[in-house]
């Protein structure tokens, strides 16, 4: 059982706080309720043209499409360091998944300008 609202107006809420209160709460069952700023993830139509146009660029130079993606996303955002269960540092880069339209529309300019300065086909879109 996974809910998730979207607070727009009172009604929305109302209809929220209502469902949690129907919640029975001897179930063994542990539940989590989170509260945090929407952000509107990243489009099908963004999603498309950023994975075409690692395409076009990988045959443009020799790359696999996933080397090139993991190049844009590490020369737009950098990478993020972790420690491993041995308590070693490590990086790893943003999942594309994760990204807001906002940072999205970021990574696909800037793809959009390396594949031009490339010289690599502008990439025919289909959406499905």
């Amino acid at each position: 059982m996974n809910k998730k609202w979207v607070l727009r107006s009172k009604f929305q809420q109302d209809r929220c706080v209502e469902y949690i209160s129907t919640l029975d709460l001897e179930d063994p069952q542990l539940l989590e309720v989170m509260v945090k700023p929407y952000k509107k993830n990243r489009s099908l139509e963004q999603n498309d043209m950023f994975h075409a146009w690692c395409g076009t660029i990988a045959d443009k130079t020799g790359h696999s499409k996933g080397e090139v993606k993991d190049i844009l996303l590490e020369s737009v955002f950098g990478s993020e360091e972790y420690l491993n269960l041995q308590g070693e540092k490590r990086s790893r880069l943003r999942s594309s998944s994760d990204l807001s339209r906002s940072e999205m529309s970021e990574l696909i300019e800037r793809t959009t300008q390396l594949g031009i300065e490339l010289g690599a086909e502008v990439p025919e879109v289909t959406h499905g």
